[in-house]
Order: C-alpha cells, then structure tokens, then sequence
C-alpha cells in the first residue's frame, strides 16, 4: 500500500479544523456544571454593573419602597455567592429599618466590613436652591460602598479564611444631621448586638480619581497595615499618606463603642448632598483599588497578625 504525502495546503487546513475541535471542546467542557473557570479577582467594571443597578432603582431612602427593592439585590446576591446572611430590624419613628449581615468564615478575630445602602432625603447642599429638597441619586454616597462588598463576596476565596468576616450593610445612616434623624442609627444598633474584633467602613469610595487618606483619629496599628498593603500592590496614589479629616458618620459610632476601626473614604467628593451625585461620576477604577486591597488583606490573613493588639 502506498501512502500520499498530503500538500502543504491540505495540511495547514486539517490542523487548523483539529486546533478548533480542541477549542470548542474545551469551552463546552467549562460551560459544564461544575467545570466553569471563573475569575476570582476583583473586579471594578463588575462592581459598577451593581452601582448603576442601584442607581436604575432610583433615590432609595431609609423606609422607601426603593429601599426594600436594594435589599433584595443585596440578599440575592449574597444569597448566590453562598454567604450566611442575617438581617437586623429596627424603627426610627414610624420608619422601618434593617441591617444586613453577611458571615463567612468562622472563629476569631471577627472582621467586620460595612457600608451603607440608604440615600439621603434632600440634596440640601445642591448648589442649586430650588433642587435642595430633591432626594440624592447616592451613586457615591450610598451605592458604591454596597457595589465593592457585593463584588467582594463574589471574588473573595472564602476557602482561604481563618477568621470570620462580616460585610454589613448598614440602613439609616444617610440623613445625619437632618431634622428628626440622628447620626448612625444603623451603626448603633449594631454595636448594640454584636462587638467584633474591628471594622472597615466604607464611603464614598466611587469618585473618579478618588484619593484616600488616613484618617485622625481611626486605630493606626490597623490603619497603618491596610495603607502599607495598598503601598505594596502600587495603590499608594490612590491611599495616600497625608491625613484626611475626621468623618462625622459610622465611623464615630463604631469608635464611641470600642470597636478598632478604620474608614476609606473621600472626604473631597463634590457632589455629596447634591443631585449631581449620579452613576456617572463614578469610577470603576476607584471601585477595583480598594475592592482589591480589601480582597487581598481577607485572604493574606494580616487582620490575625495585629488583632491580639487591638484587644
């Protein structure tokens, strides 16, 4: 028998057709149930696909049916992403209010990072007179806290934890200094029920070219360390070394009851209060560095590393 020698041609076109039965066959084997390979890292343009869902709901103010309509986007994403959750419910007048609580992990030192999810009722530092009883959008104000935990509980390898971790979403914190409302109502009854290790808090973390700094009167052992990290991943021009000024907010609250916190936030926004406050003047640049200093300060364990000082 004699065998043909096949052309040039012939050959590139058999090997090609070959190399694109081994693609295919390797995707459809990843679109298995069980076989997905899935990018765990955080990432900041996923994280403003949740900013701009809450902003789509429109204003969501402590009590509002908007309000209900961003909790349930927040449990059902934590729900997916197989985080334990618990809700925490409270009033303020006739107004009905609830925290939610998400744990991973177990055992101490008990983590705990937290934002807010309300928006506040009037935009009574709008430059615009007549818009300041207008309620705010929240886009930074709000949704971009809620947008990096809910990004976080989807890439965070809760395999890696040693400890546990608390993402809190806090209602009832926006409308500080307005008549009839006090500050932290959602942080306070939270340290009312539970006292943990320490605390992140997150505001206002969204802003295009978005600048960190420390703050006066946070832990520093524990702020020092998330800063110094930030410094090693090359986010130090995003978490900047100079001090900021003290935060009037959860901050305090959480402070005031013993608890070692720390606060990311921007404290130069311009847009705070006002109805300028949208989705687009986010950045999903900002949302990654501290979506990505946070992912990597769970899952390197360095909270252990400084939690027997902060007791």
């Amino acid at each position: 028998m004699r065998f043909r020698l096949t052309s040039w041609p012939q050959l590139a076109t058999i090997t090609l057709f070959a190399l694109s039965l081994i693609y295919l066959a390797w995707l459809g084997w990843g679109m298995l149930p069980g076989h997905q390979v899935e990018d765990r890292d955080f990432d900041g343009h996923r994280a403003m696909t949740w900013a701009r869902a809450q902003c789509d709901l429109g204003p969501r103010p402590a009590g509002s049916p908007a309000s209900e309509q961003v909790r349930r986007l927040i449990l059902n994403q934590l729900r997916a992403t197989d985080w334990q959750v618990r809700a925490q419910n409270f009033q303020h007048g006739d107004t009905q209010l609830q925290n939610l609580v998400a744990i991973a992990g177990e055992g101490e030192p008990v983590l705990v990072l937290a934002t807010h999810y309300d928006t506040r009722l009037t935009s009574d530092l709008d430059p615009n007179p007549d818009r300041r009883d207008q309620p705010t959008m929240g886009a930074n104000d709000g949704a971009s806290g809620v947008s990096v935990l809910l990004e976080l509980a989807r890439s965070l390898d809760k395999g890696r934890l040693k400890h546990t971790v608390w993402l809190v979403f806090l209602d009832g914190e926006a409308n500080r200094g307005l008549p009839q409302w006090q500050d932290g109502l959602g942080a306070e009854k939270l340290t009312e029920a539970m006292h943990p290790t320490g605390a992140i808090y997150l505001n206002l973390v969204g802003g295009k070219d978005a600048r960190f700094p420390k703050v006066p009167d946070a832990t520093r052992l524990f702020q020092d360390q998330v800063w110094a990290l930030a410094r090693r991943l090359g986010e130090d021009e995003v978490f900047i070394s100079s001090q900021g000024p003290k935060p009037e907010d959860a901050h305090t609250i959480l402070l005031d009851a013993g608890i070692p916190t720390i606060t990311i936030q921007q404290p130069d926004y311009a847009y705070l209060h006002t109805t300028q406050d949208t989705c687009n003047k986010l950045d999903a640049r900002s949302l990654e560095a501290v979506g990505r200093v946070l992912e990597i300060y769970l899952e390197e364990q360095r909270f252990m590393t400084i939690a027997p000082a902060l007791k």
